[in-house]
């Protein structure tokens, strides 16, 4: 008697099932923009669609798509992805807000990005240092990770490193002048990142760029040089997708993810490398912890960053870091988590921009021939020249056209923040845990702010810093949450562009176009083509 109301339920259900599919998706769609038009603090932007947002406007180039939605809906505006509201400015006065505290104390932005179930997918939320939301074991890890990429002993070895890998570079590319060949830059600086991001932070030698040059086959030639990490082609290649999934798990809501055919295929694919890599690390932090266990307190190690932290804290600590009354080791999932981010964001970021960077100096020959004689005043030669850490803060030009290169067109166009509490942008209230992107390419690049934007002008630097409007131009953040590999990156470029300059004379193919890139949560040159000839 009691099941008979329950069966004639469900057999209207039944019934009746598709009209109630229909019904609730006409209730969600109501509810939803019942939402949207009735927010607080309506700021401009794209008309949102449920379920999606706007990320049908955005597209695969989130760059472009923020650039015409600027044009459009000016210096502050909105965007959705999904339910969840996103926030763009453009303005100095509004950048100031997000990124002039200093300290952890006193900033509203701490967090990198609101709260996404995505990132927590990629391990990221509560570790490491770029999207962890802990900010008691994010500031750990960040202190310990800039006090070992910035101490000098770690610093003269990255140097030495990093020369001894680009003279094997130019071997190659001589042989290639030999036989006329195009020089595909950004291929080689992708290559070379990779050989001395992963040997400086593991000491296990990479061998990217003699594996690329043995691909060419150039004059029937092969380097003799061999990488000792087995599988460190496959790791630096899952590190690079790692990197694009990051934008894909935050910006796509869960059930798009998890459910739409194809785009569900992809998300697996991301989760299946996620794990791999952590996997991959755990092995190498377990090798060489044991490694160091068995080797003599008085017999020296590498000042890698990997040998850093593991020693971190124990009777043969290289460094002596501290940070605050954090006295104990770090565990194998901490620097497992640290050494995660050295990869995803050394990788992709510098040889990105020395990849701009020489695009730039390629169409301007007076620039390059500049930075040669800054070369030569420094160094007293141009014949292999003796490059220490003390020379590097008198190499004011160079790092000049490192920072109008960054200026016109940054890796990084845009960095996201959110605020722990609600705060007020032009009279409008921007909720807490709302990821605020600021533009830095817009910023960089407004004639308000800066004389001929898009004229490529190193002296900017040196003439004129001082007139620039504070927060114009953030190459690397800013207060708090500044870039912690910044000193690091700025020494791999210099490094090379020193030895660079003072070797060769290079020369667009096209030497009409313009920049070209791939979006892929940083921006990457495509078209950097080059000719080039050994310095008479």
């Amino acid at each position: 008697m009691l099941l008979d109301p329950i069966i004639k339920i469900l057999f209207i259900i039944k019934s009746n099932i598709l009209s109630i599919i229909l019904l609730s998706i006409i209730s969600y769609v109501i509810n939803y923009y019942i939402q949207y038009f009735t927010r607080p603090s309506k700021l401009p932007g794209p008309f949102p669609i449920p379920i999606f947002g706007n990320l049908f406007q955005i597209g695969e180039d989130l760059v472009a798509a923020v650039d015409k939605f600027h044009e459009k809906y000016g210096d502050l505006y909105e965007f959705y992805v999904g339910n969840k509201r996103n926030v763009v400015i453009s303005r100095p006065d509004l950048a100031e807000k997000v990124w002039g505290a200093t300290t952890v104390k006193n900033t509203k932005f701490i967090m990198r990005t609101s709260y996404s179930e995505g990132v927590d997918e990629l391990g990221l939320g509560t570790k490491g240092m770029v999207l962890n939301r802990n900010i008691e074991t994010w500031n750990i890890n960040r202190r310990f990770f800039i006090q070992s990429t910035s101490s000098p002993q770690f610093l003269r070895e990255a140097i030495n490193l990093s020369s001894k890998i680009n003279d094997e570079i130019f071997k190659y590319w001589k042989i290639m002048e030999k036989e006329g060949s195009i020089i595909k830059f950004s291929d080689w600086m992708n290559a070379l990142g990779t050989d001395i991001v992963v040997t400086t932070a593991t000491g296990k030698r990479m061998s990217s760029t003699a594996d690329l040059f043995n691909k060419l086959n150039t004059e029937g030639k092969k380097s003799e040089i061999k990488g000792t990490w087995e599988n460190g082609l496959i790791f630096t290649e899952s590190i690079y997708i790692y990197n694009e999934s990051m934008m894909f798990m935050m910006l796509l809501p869960p059930f798009i993810r998890r459910n739409i055919p194809g785009i569900k295929s992809i998300n697996k694919k991301f989760l299946d490398n996620r794990d791999w890599i952590n996997n991959e690390l755990e092995k190498m932090v377990y090798e060489k912890r044991k490694e160091i266990e068995k080797t003599p307190l008085n017999q020296p190690i590498e000042a890698t960053i990997l040998n850093l932290l593991i020693t971190t804290n124990t009777e043969r600590d290289l460094e002596k870091i501290t940070v605050g009354k954090f006295d104990r080791p770090l565990t194998d999932d901490e620097i497992s988590s640290i050494l995660r981010e050295v990869f995803t964001g050394g990788l992709d970021t510098t040889s990105n921009t020395l990849s701009f960077v020489t695009f730039y100096i390629a169409k301007n020959r007076d620039v390059y021939l500049k930075m040669r004689d800054e070369v030569l005043k420094v160094y007293g030669t141009l014949e292999n020249p003796d490059i220490t850490l003390e020379s590097f803060d008198k190499l004011k030009y160079i790092e000049a056209v490192i920072n109008e290169s960054i200026r016109i067109f940054p890796t990084l166009s845009f960095m996201a923040r959110a605020a722990i509490e609600d705060v007020e942008f032009d009279g409008y209230v921007i909720k807490a845990d709302t990821t605020v992107y600021t533009n830095l390419k817009v910023l960089s690049n407004n004639p308000k702010y800066f004389k001929d934007p898009e004229i490529f002008n190193p002296d900017r630097f040196l003439n004129d810093k001082n007139s620039m409007e504070k927060y114009t131009f953030l190459p690397f953040g800013y207060g708090a949450r500044m870039c912690p590999g910044r000193i690091w990156a700025m020494v791999q470029m210099k490094t090379f562009l020193v030895k660079f300059v003072s070797t060769f004379d290079i020369e667009l193919v096209d030497k009409d176009s313009n920049i070209k890139y791939k979006y892929a949560t940083a921006n990457r040159p495509v078209n950097v083509d080059l000719y080039i000839k050994t310095r008479k």
